[in-house]
């Protein structure tokens, strides 16, 4: 797991991503919608038909909303074969 923001910052960054939220109103599995925007196709799969669309955030709000959450962060270096989306992952900071 990270272990601080600028740790997340770095290695979004490094790997070419940035940080987005799902704009899309009509998504109720993801109740805070934080998402990883990485360069290319965007992976939008759990948005409604009609609606597929992120937005980008800057890094104060994304923490923010990590934070109002008590979201944690996991990375994997190892999953160089793999598309990034499947490299990290948010973590219920109250569960774990």
């Amino acid at each position: 797991m990270a272990e601080n923001n600028e740790e997340i910052k770095n290695w979004v960054e490094k790997n070419g991503g940035k940080p987005a939220i799902i704009d899309d109103p009509d998504v109720t599995v993801d109740k805070t919608g934080l998402r990883i925007d990485w360069p290319g196709k965007k992976d939008e799969g759990l948005l409604s038909t009609d609606r597929k669309t992120t937005r980008d955030i800057n890094w104060d709000e994304f923490f923010s909303i990590m934070d109002r959450n008590h979201l944690g962060f996991m990375y994997d270096d190892r999953m160089i074969d793999v598309s990034k989306t499947w490299s990290y992952k948010f973590v219920n900071l109250d569960v774990v």
